[in-house]
């Protein structure tokens, strides 16, 4: 792969996150007034699509990117994380990603 463009993409790539997460805070901004769900749907894939995308660029497989956020999970489950207590939100998507 030329260089080059691989750096010209990456750039562009950040450039894409960092927009899309503007977006998502403009709109999460209005969020009680607008209940715009499919703007936050919107933005929030983006980002996440896009990380993948850049992470693909940075020569990090999907499935290495999938084995690590697990990893995090894990440890935020077993040290507590707030949102592990309260929500059971760590445990549910590593749940999630170990089953793709």
């Amino acid at each position: 792969m030329n260089i080059a463009a691989n750096l010209k993409a990456i750039e562009e790539i950040k450039s894409e996150i960092l927009s899309e997460v503007a977006n998502l805070y403009r709109t999460l901004a209005d969020y009680d007034e607008l209940a715009d769900y499919g703007s936050v749907e919107n933005s929030i894939s983006t980002i996440v699509a896009m990380d993948y995308i850049l992470a693909k660029h940075l020569g990090i497989a999907h499935s290495t990117l999938d084995a690590r956020i697990s990893e995090l999970l894990t440890i935020a489950e077993e040290n507590g994380h707030v949102l592990e207590s309260e929500f059971r939100d760590m445990s549910d998507l590593n749940r999630y990603i170990r089953s793709r």
